[in-house]
């Protein structure tokens, strides 16, 4: 660093930590905490998040330099002033520009405090500079995307006189190989990973291809592509994938392992042809979901100590109920988690088997063969197993099988498509399995969904006004929180999930009902005067502790 850029970052940190206690964000002891650190040789930079939430420090830091503040994760950033320098200069002075104002250039910059960079942006652009402070990483993100698409964008309209937006590949061309495509399907990919998406959804539409992801559940439109390279795409994906690149008529599912340092990852590609050409979806497994523990799943103390009996029992069959990405899966995989053992023979069946466990035999059906969950049920069962977990009670031969499995002293763990846990009776006894038999056999049954965590940096208190008090049964609420938006949640408010549950344990009153064939609501209502708690009140407890909002839970209200 030039001796004129030391100097000015030392009289800034100077003045700012004087900033900060000034304004009582830091104490004396902090101060001198923080000073002895730096005389240690650390850097202001990466002790100050030790002390106050990076929020708070852009915030402030915004305060003290008079500077505008700029929130890349919810700013569109202009491509054509991004492209006014080059990516090794935003790389080296972290920064990228965010907008043209006339001959000015706006440029977003972790620290605009340094004035050998304002000065190199200023020659390499030809522009004057107005800075403005952003995030660190939202900045890295932005250079990510910004130069990786508008530089394929740049080669690929060069290598054809045609406008871009009409420039066609065949899909089974070396062209889908070429190096801005891999760049760009690789730099999306790393960026899903990046921000913990679920899924990327990469989809043509009539006149352009979208690029989106699905981000604590919610989609979200990453980027918008000319329509010209969405076959090159979609064939890079395929043969990433290990599919046939030149079959564009019929779906098709493959799969990726990514090389990334330190981390676990599995792909799964699955492709669907459309009116407006071939969808591709990629599902991102990453192996620390698997890795999650019972305590970790969100679930409330006697909750999880009812499911903690129902495991130490030898028989019986536990089923988790809720739709399609309620979590399910993950909560099947930390019961076994926490049954695993030497001792124990545990075999799984599913389709597909998202994640690999240490210590569990598990299989995937494959109904192109005949290898259902029903076949590959009864196979198991002269496996000599001692725990099985049936991904999904489908229909009624694997219900019946697994009911029997669970009645000769094996302990069934799966999952049925319900609502709620009361409506997963009415589903066994739907597929024709006589009601003494569920009574016999089913030991317990948890309902759940997941709804979007609170971020905690950036939350804000409201106050609980007269009509949601009483519309909640909130009467000696008298606040709770809602979503802001920040660096860290991306501007959503939100960070992360958390599981809502309902359980229902099969006591005798319980077990009667179902001999009585009596409907689901009137067994969550006898569960309920027994002291259940349903989905919608497990829901509004969690925003009064400030886990999540009430706008996100009346927003999943429809299925509760």
């Amino acid at each position: 660093m030039p001796k004129e850029s030391k100097v000015g970052q030392d009289l800034f940190q100077g003045e700012f930590l004087a900033y900060l206690e000034n304004h009582q964000y830091l104490t004396i002891e902090q101060i001198a905490e923080i000073q002895e650190l730096i005389r240690g040789g650390k850097d202001l930079e990466s002790i100050l998040p030790l002390y106050l939430s990076p929020e708070k420090i852009l915030e402030q830091k915004s305060f003290h330099l008079g500077i505008k503040r700029a929130r890349l994760s919810v700013q569109q950033v202009d491509m054509k002033a991004a492209l006014k320098i080059s990516e090794e200069l935003a790389r080296k002075h972290m920064l990228i520009p965010v907008a043209i104002q006339g001959d000015r250039l706006c440029v977003a910059m972790a620290d605009p405090t340094n004035g050998s960079a304002l000065e190199d942006v200023k020659l390499f652009s030809g522009c004057q500079i107005i800075p403005v402070l952003a995030d660190k990483e939202e900045i890295r993100i932005a250079i990510r995307e910004c130069f990786t698409v508008g530089r394929t964008e740049t080669e690929l309209s060069g290598s054809n006189s045609t406008p871009f937006n009409r420039w066609k590949v065949d899909e089974g061309s070396e062209d889908a190989q070429e190096a801005p495509v891999i760049r760009l399907v690789d730099s999306l990919i790393r960026q899903a990973i990046l921000e913990e998406a679920s899924d990327i959804h990469w989809e043509p539409k009539e006149e352009n291809f979208q690029v989106r992801f699905r981000i604590d559940g919610r989609l979200e439109i990453k980027t918008v592509l000319p329509l010209g390279i969405a076959g090159s795409i979609i064939a890079r994906l395929k043969v990433m994938g290990g599919m046939d690149v030149t079959e564009r008529r019929i779906p098709q599912d493959g799969r990726i392992i990514p090389d990334l340092p330190g981390k676990k990852i599995d792909i799964r590609v699955s492709s669907f042809p459309t009116v407006c050409g071939e969808k591709a979806v990629t599902r991102i497994l990453d192996d620390q979901t698997a890795q999650r523990s019972l305590a970790e799943l969100g679930m409330r103390k006697e909750v999880e100590e009812g499911v903690r009996k129902l495991l130490q029992q030898p028989f019986g069959l536990i089923l988790v109920s809720g739709p399609t990405g309620s979590g399910k899966t993950t909560t099947l995989y930390a019961l076994l988690r926490e049954l695993s053992s030497e001792s124990r023979n545990i075999v799984s069946i599913e389709d597909p088997v998202e994640y690999r466990i240490p210590g569990i035999n598990q299989a995937q059906v494959n109904t192109r063969i005949g290898f259902d969950f029903a076949g590959g049920l009864r196979a198991v069962l002269r496996q000599d197993p001692d725990i099985i977990m049936v991904g999904e009670i489908r229909d009624k031969e694997t219900a019946r099988i697994a009911t029997a499995a669970a009645l000769t002293g094996h302990l069934v763990l799966s999952t049925v498509h319900t609502n709620t846990a009361g409506e997963a009776v009415s589903r066994m006894l739907d597929m024709e399995i006589e009601p003494y038999l569920v009574a016999a056999s089913v030991s317990g049954v948890i309902a759940q969904r997941l709804v979007r965590k609170l971020c905690t940096d950036c939350r804000q208190q409201v106050p609980v006004s007269p009509e949601m008090k009483k519309a909640y049964g909130w009467e000696n609420v008298s606040c709770v929180f809602e979503p802001k938006g920040c660096i860290k949640c991306r501007g959503t408010g939100y960070s992360g999930r958390v599981g809502i549950h309902e359980y229902l344990p099969y006591d005798q009153t319980i077990k009667e009902l179902v001999m009585q064939k009596s409907n689901a609501a009137f067994i969550e209502k006898t569960a309920c005067q027994a002291g259940m708690l349903t989905l919608w009140q497990d829901a509004l407890q969690k925003v009064v502790q400030g886990m999540t909002s009430i706008q996100e839970v009346v927003g999943l209200s429809a299925g509760l």
